[in-house]
């Protein structure tokens, strides 16, 4: 599959939350979560290196970045449901996403 191919899909799927949210806003929160780009990215990293071995250590450095996610969505989520304006929000949570992330490099979790 060509990598023009998943980034097509990947849109689709943004283009199906924007859709899909004014009925369900649950059904367009699982389409929002879904694995999209590190898929696409370990896809690459394979496509170019045919290594399994370098996409898995790709894989889970990513998998270990989640954490750094789940802390931003968790950050922002929580400084909007106290009413905090979106974009401050959302810099609160790149905030603390890199927090974490810098965290993780200092502890030696992320190499």
């Amino acid at each position: 599959m060509s990598r023009w191919l998943h980034v097509a899909i990947a849109w689709l799927i943004i283009a199906a939350v924007a859709v899909v949210q004014e009925r369900s806003r649950v059904l367009a929160g699982i389409l929002a979560a879904m694995p999209l780009s590190i898929p696409l990215a370990m896809w690459i990293v394979y496509a170019e290196t045919r290594d399994l071995a370098q996409t898995a250590r790709f894989t889970w450095a990513a998998s270990l970045a989640l954490i750094a996610t789940l802390a931003f969505v968790l950050t922002a989520g929580w400084l909007l449901s106290r009413r905090v304006p979106f974009g401050w929000s959302l810099a609160g949570g790149y905030g603390v996403w890199l927090a974490v992330l810098l965290l993780m490099r200092w502890l030696g979790v992320l190499r």
